[in-house]
């Protein structure tokens, strides 16, 4: 604020320095370019202070209020009328005044030699031309400062977006967690009723998941490599859960090469298989296949659906936090960049994921 204060300032003696300069100069012009110098100087003298002040104050009227109220807000024709009035309404003054002090002259001035009419329309017309290279003078400094303040505006606009963007991705990533940490949970609540031995192997891979899951998903992007590893020690923490019942498939390329892909962006759609795939023991059956080309990314994941379950926490589930949460990441991480097909037909629900590396 105090930097501020001290710019403000700056600004402000700069601007009066640039006007007692301009007006400076000005009053030299219109003394010894636009005067004659063979008529009397006293009267050069009061017709070129008269003319100086005219100017300026018409100046403060056209550069203060016709050009920032009227002309930059679209007023044009306004603008255009006000202007012309002003011009009127100065020139009646400015003959006025000059014809005063012609009549002062004549009677207390006898022998001073008094300017013709040709003298005192080329003093009027420098006049107008102070005040028009004033206007114009303005106008580009003005233009030029409401250009930067616009863009310093779109600036701060852009820069406030990237970060709503990004708390709001930080949100949907938080609640990403705790998401997961519900559903193993679910699990561990099952298994340690079926298999106490199982239940304790569940736990120290739990604990290998949520280490990458605190350490490495705070990045912007990871290797695909990274994911799919996550992914595939996912599988093997429900395979211990499920045992025989395990029927999955996955198909991921062998040598993803350099890929890079947000966190956790694939790995919602896998855990919902797994946590809607397997409520019928009939019919078990998750088929999750990866391919990577040097465009794109096409992740497919099928399933077996299934009724709804009596569970009271797997019924939570059915609310889709996860996979709209994962849709909401997807349209602020890759907006155009990617197509997401979620389907059930029949007894097989499947969805159908691709993203465009650039």
């Amino acid at each position: 604020m105090e930097k501020q204060n001290i710019n403000t300032l700056l600004t402000v003696k700069n601007n009066w320095i640039g006007h007692t300069i301009y007006w400076m100069v000005a009053a030299f012009l219109m003394f010894f370019i636009f005067s004659n110098r063979n008529y009397d100087v006293q009267i050069r003298l009061a017709l070129v202070g008269l003319l100086i002040i005219t100017s300026y104050l018409i100046s403060m009227a056209v550069n203060n209020y016709l050009i920032p109220k009227l002309l930059f807000q679209g007023k044009i024709k306004l603008f255009i009328y006000s202007l012309f009035a002003v011009f009127i309404l100065t020139l009646w003054l400015i003959t006025l005044s000059i014809i005063l002090i012609l009549l002062y002259s004549l009677n207390y001035l006898p022998e001073a030699v008094t300017p013709t009419r040709e003298d005192l329309l080329i003093l009027i017309s420098g006049n107008y031309l102070v005040v028009i290279l004033a206007a114009v003078i303005h106008f580009i400094s003005e233009s030029y400062s409401r250009m930067l303040e616009k863009q310093k505006v779109e600036m701060q606009k852009q820069e406030t977006e990237e970060k709503l963007k990004e708390v709001h991705l930080q949100l949907l990533q938080g609640q990403l967690h705790p998401h997961f940490l519900f559903n193993m949970l679910n699990n561990l609540y099952g298994l340690v009723k079926e298999d106490t031995k199982a239940s304790r192997e569940v736990i120290i891979k739990l604990s290998d998941l949520l280490d990458y899951m605190l350490y490495e998903c705070n990045k912007n992007e990871i290797e695909l490599t990274e994911e799919i590893q996550f992914i595939q020690n996912y599988i093997e923490l429900e395979r211990l859960r499920h045992d025989e019942d395990f029927n999955v498939r996955f198909d991921f390329p062998e040598n993803p090469g350099k890929v890079k892909i947000a966190p956790l962006i694939l790995f919602p759609f896998v855990e919902n298989a797994f946590k809607h795939g397997f409520r019928n023991t009939e019919n078990n059956a998750i088929h999750i296949e990866l391919k990577t080309d040097e465009e794109k990314l096409i992740f497919r994941v099928s399933n077996n659906a299934s009724e709804s379950s009596s569970d009271p926490y797997l019924n939570q589930e059915n609310k889709g936090i996860g996979l709209k949460n994962s849709r909401e990441r997807l349209n602020l991480l890759y907006k155009d960049k990617y197509k997401l097909n979620i389907e059930q037909q029949n007894q097989t629900y499947s969805v159908h994921l691709e993203i465009t590396y650039s």
